[in-house]
């Protein structure tokens, strides 16, 4: 009797414990994040709780919801996490007269419930044509657009044959096209809407200030960096296809955008698909800045690193380009952790004649002292099927890519002592909206 009471005390113990220990573990769970996705399939936002403890993502109530326009390509969220704003290309029409527009296209805001829902509140156009990209400043003041083609005297943009002030880029098809442009918004801090800055160094014909401001031909992407706004231009055939990148100084009190070199700067690329920034350890006080050259080593590609100079004049670092792998291929999207001690690189894999190509994410060291680039041992790692975006959550714990073919997210974890990911131990894979095309994450979940 006394050894069947003894171990009826002791099972009762071992309970205790495994209830004790269980809801410990319970609690320490929690939503740390939600984590966006937008897709072109169906014009829809994904909304997703993140777990603090295993990193997996569940729907938030109500997901998906609709984007607010047509083929919607870029999303981020506003510093604070109350707004989001999604950027919807449109749908290109061309008509009989050859006259280019895009329907459905704008910039819409939604603002973020305590439980990841979305609200639309409002949406905005952008003065030029094909809007590609967009992205705040470091402070949530300001939002820029970075169309393909800015406004012409017209109204719309109709290819010519010949040369003209409108349109001096000759594109591959042998017509001429208006160089690219940067819409700048002003943010109300209160409300997430937004505002037309004016161009006040520039006028048009009729001597009144533009509503936008011009860069090169063929933008692809741009970046702020170092009080700059970098926009990585293809160039055309009218400058022998040379590509270059267009700096302008960013005023932090106005949000204006004033030129500062006398010509763009002339990169040496063939082809270049993405420019961004990392805070990371400063190199002369200057950010790095990462360009990335898609037609480079055969078209795996390679990572141009630079930190910003003298009236945004770019400093090449001094070891140079680093190739990236040989395995990879269509390098579309790079990101650095927030510590600024490792850089990412999802590349898509090929772009024709396969239905599931091979993605891959690679990454490197930055080393603190030079921001030379080493090889993170165990890359690359393999991802969904046509990834293209790549982002890492406000707990520095995790980084999750989208991928267009396969409709999903992937998580991973990070090792903040190697840059080494690993896929989540409970499941590393959550279904997106049709073919996402962007991602972003808000670490505001109250």
């Amino acid at each position: 009797m006394k050894f069947r009471k003894i171990g009826q005390i002791s099972l009762a113990a071992v309970v205790s414990l495994v209830l004790m220990f269980g809801t410990t573990s319970c609690m320490n769970d929690y939503t740390v994040a939600f984590v966006f996705t937008v897709g072109t399939q169906y014009n829809q936002i994904s909304s997703f709780k993140e777990s603090y403890e295993t990193g997996a993502l569940v729907n938030a109530p109500g997901s998906p919801f609709g984007s607010g326009g047509t083929s919607p390509i870029r999303t981020f969220v506003l510093s604070g996490g109350r707004y989001m704003y999604v950027l919807n290309e449109g749908a290109e029409q061309v008509d009989a007269s050859g006259n280019i527009s895009y329907t459905g296209a704008n910039i819409s805001l939604f603002s973020i419930g305590g439980n990841g829902t979305l609200a639309f509140q409002a949406s905005y156009t952008s003065q030029g044509t094909n809007s590609i990209r967009f992205l705040p400043d470091t402070t949530g003041k300001y939002l820029f657009v970075l169309d393909t083609y800015a406004p012409v005297a017209t109204g719309a943009v109709t290819p010519p044959a010949s040369m003209s002030a409108d349109y001096p880029c000759q594109g591959p098809d042998g017509k001429y096209y208006p160089t690219g442009d940067i819409t700048a918004f002003s943010i109300d801090p209160n409300t997430g809407r937004l505002s037309i800055i004016t161009n006040q160094q520039q006028q048009n014909s009729n001597g009144t200030q533009l509503t936008y401001f011009p860069v090169g031909c063929s933008p692809v992407d741009f970046t702020i960096s170092s009080g700059f706004v970098f926009t990585a231009d293809a160039g055309s055939k009218s400058n022998n296809d040379v590509q270059t990148v267009f700096p302008y100084q960013l005023n932090a009190s106005s949000g204006q955008l004033t030129l500062t070199q006398n010509s763009p700067l002339v990169m040496g690329t063939q082809g270049m698909t993405a420019i961004s920034t990392a805070q990371g350890s400063n190199l002369n006080g200057s950010k790095y800045i990462y360009i990335l050259d898609g037609a480079a080593n055969s078209g795996s590609g390679e990572i141009l690193p630079f930190t910003a100079g003298t009236n945004g004049a770019l400093q090449a670092l001094t070891n140079g380009a680093v190739a990236n792998d040989a395995t990879a291929s269509n390098p579309v999207s790079l990101v650095v952790d927030s510590k600024g001690k490792y850089l990412f690189v999802v590349s898509a894999g090929p772009t024709s004649g396969i239905v599931n190509p091979i993605s891959q994410i690679t990454g490197w060291t930055i080393d603190p002292t030079n921001g030379t680039l080493q090889h993170i041992a165990g890359e690359p790692f393999g991802t969904g099927s046509g990834v293209n975006c790549i982002v890492q959550d406000p707990s520095n714990q995790y980084i999750y890519s989208s991928s267009f073919n396969d409709s999903q997210i992937t998580g991973r974890i990070l090792d903040p002592n190697t840059g080494n990911l690993t896929l989540l131990r409970r499941g590393s894979t959550f279904n997106s909206v049709g073919n996402p095309t962007w991602c972003s994450v808000s670490g505001r979940t109250t």
